[in-house]
């Protein structure tokens, strides 16, 4: 059986055919299209958006184009970002780029109007600024006339959903990243959006993954839609190659660590410091949205070289030549990424990198300590320690990271797949249809169908 994977990822898309035959599984790139988001003016500024009917175009050529034949197609997308659609179902504007700043400063006043405690224990969510919340809390300030005009909501890979099955729903695991959501009442958190004068009129149904939305439109080719895991990290947690539990790192622009939990945990200790409940297929992600590879894509802005060239210098630069945290706010909007970091490390007294290898390590270094960091914490709150870390995503090549992060964390670590998203998006659907019976011998098929490094 055949299936396809839609992966929208904050830098690139890409369509990937997974067959499992003969209890094995294949994976074929059939394309790949940038995502990246771009600037528009307007009369205030100049406004970061995603380009998503470019996206949605590139998407139906790639599906119109494809030779084999497949029983369906599943599509994930990055969290927290929304469409808005208008009585008619109308795209009523380019959805804005999670990096936008319009959400500057947002989140301490939703905090100071309606309490920190109060929005953990309804959502389980950790607190950053780019959330849905604060997003959609920023129109309601400056009074977005987009906000009077939408009739309905929707997340990325929701809107791709609707526009290629017809069906307009919203699927748990994108949800849940929304801080939106409530945990207790596994529904929209209605009395939170009230209080915001977050118009409630606007969200729709949300869907368990692997819902049957329909069949595709516009392609002449008979294939079922299908809500897989939404959300891509809750895709790629499905192909995390468990044997025991343990913790992942889904290794991208950002770096998501946890581990799967059976219920929500919101305590004094997860919400000090700032731990995340993100819905899963059957458990809980418990999980810190960590920076990731963001900062190295954003000095490669600059750079513009091959990341082989990158690693090699990195390879052989200095070590420990300073410290930053790489989730300082000051690095999360894009722009003159090695200047952001050079101005710290003056500010600070320290030793500032003197050419690409060396803030390139930087860089890997830092990833690593602050993977150890979240780890420690984790551990702590669910009261065990783990011998296993599993590095997994497109990152999970990057051989300096890996071994930084075992050396740092004295942890085993396996890397593989990198491919963990697609596969994961892939694994949902065989699941709906019959052709794998559960998570669990999904992750199976992932062991011994692909190859792994253990480190």
């Amino acid at each position: 059986m055949k299936v396809l994977s839609v992966d929208l990822g904050a830098t690139n898309g890409k369509v990937v055919l997974v067959e499992k035959k003969d209890s094995k599984l294949s994976l074929k790139e059939i394309a790949r299209f940038r995502t990246k988001g771009v600037f528009l003016p307007t009369k205030e500024r100049s406004i970061l958006v995603w380009n998503t009917p470019k996206f949605y175009e590139d998407l139906l050529d790639i599906l119109n184009g494809l030779e084999e034949d497949v029983e369906s197609l599943g599509v994930d997308s990055w969290g927290v970002d929304f469409a808005l659609l208008d009585s008619k179902g109308r795209l009523i504007f380019l959805p804005y780029h999670y990096r936008d700043e319009r959400t500057i400063g947002v989140m301490e006043k939703v905090l100071e109007k309606l309490g920190k405690r109060r929005i953990y224990e309804e959502t389980a969510i950790q607190f950053l600024p780019i959330n849905t919340l604060y997003q959609l809390y920023s129109m309601v300030m400056k009074e977005d006339p987009l906000l009077d005009i939408a009739k309905t909501f929707l997340m990325i890979a929701d809107l791709f959903n609707y526009w290629l099955s017809g069906e307009i729903v919203c699927e748990y695991t994108l949800t849940t990243t929304s801080q939106c959501y409530s945990v207790p009442k596994n529904d929209w958190a209605w009395d939170l959006l009230k209080d915001l004068s977050i118009p409630i009129d606007i969200f729709p149904e949300v869907v368990k993954p692997g819902t049957i939305l329909g069949r595709v439109k516009g392609v002449e080719k008979d294939v079922k839609v299908i809500a897989t895991a939404c959300h891509d990290t809750a895709s790629a947690v499905v192909a995390v190659p468990f044997e025991k539990e343990g913790i992942y790192i889904s290794s991208g622009t950002w770096s998501l660590i946890g581990t799967e939990a059976d219920e929500p945990i919101v305590n004094e200790k997860s919400l000090s410091n700032d731990f995340t409940n993100e819905g899963g297929v059957g458990k809980i992600r418990f999980l810190k949205d960590a920076t990731g590879m963001w900062l190295l894509e954003e000095c490669n802005r600059e750079w513009n070289l091959d990341y082989s060239e990158i690693m090699r210098r990195a390879d052989s630069a200095r070590s420990f030549i300073a410290f930053i945290d790489p989730d300082d706010r000051r690095y999360l909007l894009p722009g003159k990424m090695t200047k952001k970091i050079s101005e710290y490390l003056k500010e600070t007294g320290q030793d500032t990198p003197k050419d690409v290898g060396e803030f390139a390590r930087l860089i890997f270094e830092n990833l690593a300590f602050n993977y150890r960091w979240v780890i420690e914490k984790l551990e702590d709150i669910v009261d065990r320690s783990f011998d296993t870390i599993h590095i997994v995503g497109g990152a999970s090549r990057n051989e300096l990271v890996n071994q930084f992060t075992a050396n740092v964390t004295g942890k085993r670590v396996i890397a593989g797949p990198y491919e963990a998203t697609s596969l994961g998006n892939a694994m949902i659907q065989f699941i709906t249809l019959g052709e794998v019976s559960d998570v669990k011998e999904a992750r199976r098929l992932v062991r011994e169908s692909l190859s792994l490094i253990h480190i």
